[in-house]
């Protein structure tokens, strides 16, 4: 059984890479994910309703994000806030983060998945007969 690597799977998804070997080819383009890694043939979405916990940490993400900067922009403009401006700009992070956000979400859900859930026995063979050539 492989030793838990929690910090390589993570700095891995974070760059978007596969967590289970590292090669690229996780994201493609326009935020699209593979359905399994080219390289190793790791399987993303390993159950139903897997990207749940994608969501929740893209939410968690998007609502730290507000919440900087609803308290940055009151905290600089105290105590005359224009609440016309701080609404435009709080609401315009709202719906940028979880879109600029979202492949990383996922990148780093199936890297918690993985340090916390390592591939079974039937996981790594049906990873081996997806292996590109």
């Amino acid at each position: 059984m492989r030793q838990m690597r929690g910090w390589t799977e993570l700095g891995r998804g974070l760059r978007l890479r596969c967590p289970n070997c590292g090669s690229p080819g996780m994201v493609g383009a326009w935020g699209r994910f593979a359905a399994h890694c080219p390289a190793c043939g790791h399987r993303f979405e390993r159950e139903e309703g897997y990207w749940l916990g994608a969501v929740l940490l893209n939410t968690v993400a998007a609502t730290g994000a507000i919440v900087v900067v609803l308290v940055t922009l009151m905290a600089t403009t105290w105590p005359e806030v224009p609440v016309g401006v701080v609404t435009a700009v709080v609401a315009a992070v709202g719906v940028i983060v979880p879109i600029a956000f979202y492949p990383w979400a996922k990148a780093l859900w199936v890297a918690l998945d993985l340090t916390v859930r390592p591939p079974e026995a039937r996981e790594r063979k049906a990873a081996a007969r997806r292996r590109s050539p």
